[in-house]
């Protein structure tokens, strides 16, 4: 196969290599000539010369053509196949490939335990402050255990001095329990049993009477002895059955035993559906001179059933049954009430709630006596009838820290007691309970803010009472008074005013602050016969906590610092600015 060589591009080549020639011979002739001329000048002249002028003309008319070229283009033969000796042979075959259970020894990195931080089970508060009053306190428990605690409670605080008469208007406390508890994967048992001192002096008589000091004595003494059954498993259904017994005494040999029972249970029939069963049974028995022995005793039931028809709403109804027979005039031992409850979620941080309910608040020594250490002798023990009470209110939350809360109740009272001063000769400075005849109607405002944080915490509440009786026409017509009082709550507040805070710097100080204010307090006088307002009572309290250590702490406390006299019960002021200081040890 022969291959044609375009004769352009030769042609072009053949021009370059003429031209490449011609300029050589160009190059060489005019060397030699001019290499003769200068021979020539310098043997003419001497050797010395200047060249003469020529003129050079190159003429270029030859054309070179080559034949067109032809190549020829020839393949290599394959070369012969030689046959394999000896011949190659496949054989296919299953390959069986097992290995053998590999068990890897793992050593996982291990963080190292934290220690468990001590505890102080033990805790000991001793102090000194005005009006020669000690105080002390002690709380000495078991260490970590998971199946079972006791312990022990001790406390004292009294005040040789008060604010009249130096000692005879001295008071006391003092309190010592024993407690304990056993757990186990089903039940829990807890028990206790204590010993409790109350001891004050009836020192609300006028000034300037001259009194012995042993006649005004007021000592109440209490032993008290209760236990706790309730299962710790969790489960659907879950169940508290307590039980207690008290002896109260005074130092005029009144005294009232009391035995309690109480039964809650909750039975969860999914995760919105409850049924609620609650029990109370109080059994009372109060002797004095005007009651050699009384028994009394009241039985509560309360079944509910608890669900959410829609959703954000949740609600419980049911009834309350009180069996009672401690009653006044013609009224009915055998009460029946309402207690219907909702809660309605309007966002993420309000909810609103509403009860409507009733029922039988016990009246006892007990209650009076923690109530009004000034109470007299042979007092009358009615309980009170709580026949109807709606509340309302709403709760929630600004941002993380601040919550909030406001409502209003509304309560029918039958049998509501109200205090009154004894007009008699040896017992005008103690007080006698009188019970509204009728019916007592009680409305209620109150709102609340809090803010709580790691380091603060602070709080105020505010409750204002409208009181709708006429206890203090009753009380004048007892005491042969002809004035009308109207609608006055005697020795009850009618506003109640709370502010309370906490303040944690730098772990080491914790500064508290409390004030209280209430007012709107009415007494009546039945030796003047007139109605008296009580002034305000205002009471500002601060406190600080030095930690010296995680064990030890140094305290110092200050009460009324506003020095206010105040009554709380008409003739009965209050201590004025009061100190005590010392420390507390954990260990």
């Amino acid at each position: 196969m022969k291959k044609l060589i375009p004769a352009k591009n030769v042609s072009d080549k053949i021009a370059v290599y003429d031209r490449a020639r011609t300029c050589f011979l160009i190059g060489l002739w005019m060397f030699l000539f001019f290499t003769g001329k200068a021979q020539d000048q310098k043997e003419k002249w001497g050797g010395e010369g200047e060249i003469e002028k020529v003129e050079i003309q190159i003429t270029k008319d030859r054309k070179i053509i080559l034949p067109q070229a032809s190549r020829n283009f020839e393949k290599v033969p394959p070369r012969p196949v030689e046959p394999i000796k000896p011949a190659i042979t496949y054989q296919y075959k299953n390959i069986l490939f097992e290995v053998p259970d590999y068990t890897p020894s793992i050593r996982p990195l291990k963080l190292k335990d934290e220690p468990i931080s001590k505890i102080y089970g033990n805790y000991i508060s001793l102090g000194m402050g005005n009006y020669a009053s000690p105080y002390a306190e002690a709380y000495l428990t078991n260490k970590r255990d998971k199946s079972k605690y006791y312990g022990a409670k001790l406390y004292h605080r009294s005040f040789m001095t008060g604010p009249v008469d130096g000692k005879n208007s001295a008071s006391g406390n003092t309190e010592l329990r024993l407690f304990g508890k056993s757990m186990n994967n089903y039940v829990a048992l807890s028990g206790f049993v204590g010993y409790e001192n109350n001891t004050t002096h009836f020192y609300g008589y006028p000034a300037g009477q001259t009194v012995d000091r042993n006649a005004i004595l007021q000592s109440y003494n209490t032993f008290s002895a209760g236990g706790e059954l309730e299962n710790s498993k969790l489960s659907d259904f879950k169940y508290s059955l307590k039980g207690g017994y008290s002896y109260l005494s005074d130092h005029y040999a009144a005294s009232e035993s009391e035995v309690n029972l109480n039964f809650s249970s909750q039975y969860k029939i999914d995760s919105k559906k409850r049924v609620v069963v609650e029990a109370d049974y109080f059994l009372m028995n109060r002797k004095d001179q005007l009651y050699p022995s009384k028994i009394r005793n009241i039985l509560k039931v309360r079944p509910s059933y608890q669900f959410e028809p829609l959703e954000n709403l949740s609600l419980q109804a049911g009834f309350n049954a009180a069996v009672e027979n401690d009653t006044i005039g013609k009224q009915n031992g055998i009460h029946i009430y309402p207690d219907l409850r909702a809660n309605y979620v309007l966002s993420e941080a309000v909810q609103a709630y509403a009860v409507l309910t009733g029922d039988v608040d016990r009246v006892s020594l007990h209650t009076l006596a923690r109530e009004n250490v000034w109470i007299n002798s042979n007092i009358g023990l009615f309980n009170t009838n709580r026949t109807i009470e709606f509340l309302a209110g709403l709760r929630g939350k600004l941002g993380g820290k601040v919550s909030y809360g406001a409502g209003l109740s509304f309560a029918n009272l039958r049998n509501l007691y109200f205090y009154q001063t004894d007009t008699a000769k040896n017992s005008r400075n103690k007080f006698n309970t009188f019970y509204d005849k009728g019916a007592t109607q009680r409305t209620s405002l109150f709102g609340e803010l809090n803010y709580v944080t790691d380091k603060a915490t602070v709080g105020i509440r505010g409750d204002y009472f409208s009181y709708a009786t006429s206890v203090a026409d009753q009380v004048a017509v007892y005491y042969g008074i002809a004035n009308t009082f109207g609608n006055t709550a005697l020795q009850r507040p009618t506003y109640r005013v709370a502010f309370r805070s906490a303040f944690n710097i730098y772990e080491k100080i914790i500064l508290s602050a409390d004030f209280i204010a209430q007012g709107g307090i009415k007494a009546l006088d039945a030796k003047a016969k007139r109605m008296i307002s009580l002034n305000p009572a205002v009471d500002l309290n601060f406190k600080i906590d030095y930690r010296v250590s995680k064990q030890f702490v140094v305290f110092l406390n200050f009460n009324n610092m506003l020095a206010s006299d105040y009554q709380l019960y008409m003739n009965y002021p209050v201590r004025g600015f009061q100190v005590l200081g010392g420390a507390s040890w954990s260990f």
